[in-house]
């Protein structure tokens, strides 16, 4: 989107790994690579995109013909990216193998009256060396998934079994004839346990998720229980006092919002509640700081298109923003009014319930003067959704082919077990 206007924009990407594609450059690595750096991809290896295809698709920008299945693999989405970058020859404005260190704001200003930016990085092969450079404008985009939760529970240290988070699991087939406590069990914790379940002795899953809101569809052999309090050295300890013994634990508990390049004192990280940011995008003081990737549970590639689309106009001033008080109190009353629903303070930023994506893109979209995404990615989203509650084991084995802006077809209809379907041509049991 800004090297379509070279005129106005000319992008410079600090990248610090050897190729596009960011979480989808995979790896065997865990922990620190080569340089010292933390591997930053959390994929494992056999791991399928958690949504079809026709979701996932960037607007414009079809996925190849021949990728007839809709639940693509990490490698697949990995070329798609890579396509995207040489079909808009974007990889002369990339920097490989390049550090931010820091990004400050300056004194100094731009034309448009808004502060410039200092960026320091280094080159990942020799740290030794500070480099700075002065931008107009910053787009952050490094995500949510590189900085990994481990709750602090009683006794971890004293568990002699093997313990890892969910973003440095690679290989199921490594816990063979093991007995495996996965705590947590939304996305990865349902993937991992039932892909770990085809080697492991036993595998338990700990987890607070209520009964009406956990998939039926989930597999019986994998044991149920609630979160452990405390571990010892080969058990873990349940509330109730039982215990169980475990020779390994993953903890598919999630990640923490980190954006440890940025100033200190550019934003404030509270439960997970990211400030001051308008629209979960854009710094309320600094508007030319814009944030890619802060909203969770969301089909990203398109939506990151469409957030794409805004930031071009804000910053080719095409696009009024409220003043500073009226974005603080809106963001405010949003946060209020997710709190009122009963989501916990750090679904600050989740979209994945209801249709709370569709109305983030149309309100985005309304500011930058642009047409929303087609309802069907919503449509699509609520159907998978269903069918992963009712049909968990076979989510993956389901095509979708889309017919219009507000339609679709599921093409393996005999394998839907879902509750409720807008799907064209579908017959439900």
């Amino acid at each position: 989107h800004l090297s379509a206007f070279p005129d106005l924009f000319g992008p410079v990407v600090f990248e610090q790994n050897f190729w596009p594609g960011g979480l989808w450059q995979y790896t065997d690595m865990t922990g620190n690579d080569e340089f010292g750096l933390a591997v930053n991809s959390a994929l494992y290896n056999n791991l399928q995109v958690n949504i079809p295809k026709e979701i996932m698709e960037i607007p414009g920008f079809p996925f190849p013909k021949e990728w007839n299945k809709s639940y693509i693999t990490r490698q697949q989405c990995l070329e798609y990216l890579n396509m995207f970058a040489d079909h808009f020859n974007l990889r002369k404005h990339i920097r490989f193998h390049t550090h931010v260190r820091n990004v400050q704001p300056l004194k100094e200003v731009s034309e448009n009256g808004k502060s410039k930016w200092l960026l320091t990085f280094s080159p990942v092969n020799q740290m030794s060396e500070v480099k700075q450079e002065k931008f107009d404008a910053v787009f952050v985009c490094n995500g949510h998934d590189s900085n990994p939760y481990i709750p602090d529970i009683a006794g971890m240290d004293e568990f002699q079994g093997r313990k890892i988070h969910s973003k440095w699991f690679r290989f199921e087939e490594h816990f063979d004839g093991l007995k495996v406590a996965v705590l947590g069990c939304h996305f990865s914790g349902e993937d991992i346990s039932m892909l770990v379940a085809k080697f492991a002795k036993k595998v338990i899953v700990c987890h607070r998720r209520k009964t009406e809101e956990f998939p039926p569809s989930f597999p019986k052999e994998i044991e149920q229980r609630p979160p452990f309090v405390r571990m010892t050295k080969d058990s873990v300890v349940f509330p109730d006092g039982s215990s169980e013994k475990v020779d390994a634990i993953i903890f598919c508990t999630g990640y923490r919002y980190s954006f440890p390049f940025l100033n200190d004192g550019l934003i404030t990280i509270k439960d997970e509640r990211i400030e001051p940011i308008y629209k979960h995008m854009v710094h309320i003081e600094h508007q030319n700081l814009i944030f890619f990737g802060i909203p969770r549970q969301l089909p990203y590639f398109p939506h990151f298109h469409e957030m794409a689309k805004f930031a071009i106009k804000l910053l080719a001033g095409k696009i009024t923003l409220p003043s500073e008080e009226e974005m603080r109190a809106e963001s405010e009353a949003e946060y209020q009014a997710r709190l009122k629903e009963g989501k916990p303070p750090i679904f600050a930023h989740y979209m994945g319930d209801g249709h709370r994506q569709t109305e983030f893109n149309a309100q985005i979209a309304k500011l930058g003067g642009f047409e929303p995404l087609s309802p069907v990615i919503q449509m699509i989203w609520d159907d998978v959704m269903d069918e992963r509650y009712m049909n968990i084991i076979n989510t993956h084995e389901f095509d979708y082919l889309v017919t219009g802006p507000s339609s679709y077809r599921c093409l393996t209809p005999s394998k839907a077990k879902s509750r409720v379907s807008k799907a064209e041509n579908v017959v439900r049991k």
